[in-house]
């Protein structure tokens, strides 16, 4: 009896643990704390709007890259380059894609982006994943396809759902 008992809680131990695996990155998440590394390194708690979604095997990430609120522009066809540039190419981030996630780590394939270059067939970009007690994430520049991080970024996210 106490074999099965054993046997029985080892199997359903084993079933929460790959279901907890099997759902790893998917959710949607929050950037809450960047960190980068190297010369000008400094982390920097994210306090502006942000969405990281992953499916079973896409991905979006949208947030704003910014200590502040953006300026509205009322009227675009008056806003002057530097003011369209600091709100839409400075402290706006964006792009979607497919990934895989393997062996903890993540590799994503962006297919639209705000920067043309970045939707490239040969793009990529890879981090190692890490999840903490309270389902929170971390994700750390590994590698992309020009090679590997020299100063890896931290990204922190927070699980919304």
């Amino acid at each position: 009896m106490k074999v099965f008992i054993f046997a029985v809680i080892t199997v359903a131990a084993m079933s929460v643990s790959a279901v907890a695996q099997s759902k790893g990155i998917q959710g949607v998440w929050s950037l809450t704390e960047i960190t980068t590394t190297g010369p000008d390194g400094k982390t920097r708690q994210m306090t502006q709007p942000s969405m990281y979604v992953f499916t079973k095997k896409h991905y979006s990430i949208i947030y704003v890259n910014s200590d502040s609120p953006r300026a509205e522009l009322d009227d675009l066809s008056k806003a002057s380059v530097e003011d369209v540039r600091s709100v839409f190419v400075e402290s706006f981030i964006a792009n979607a894609g497919t990934y895989e996630y393997k062996e903890g780590k993540i590799t994503m394939h962006p297919t639209v982006a705000k920067a043309p270059g970045f939707m490239k067939p040969e793009v990529w970009v890879a981090y190692v994943v890490k999840s903490d007690s309270s389902g929170n994430t971390t994700l750390i520049s590994d590698s992309s396809n020009n090679g590997q991080a020299a100063n890896p970024t931290t990204l922190k996210l927070k699980r919304l759902e």
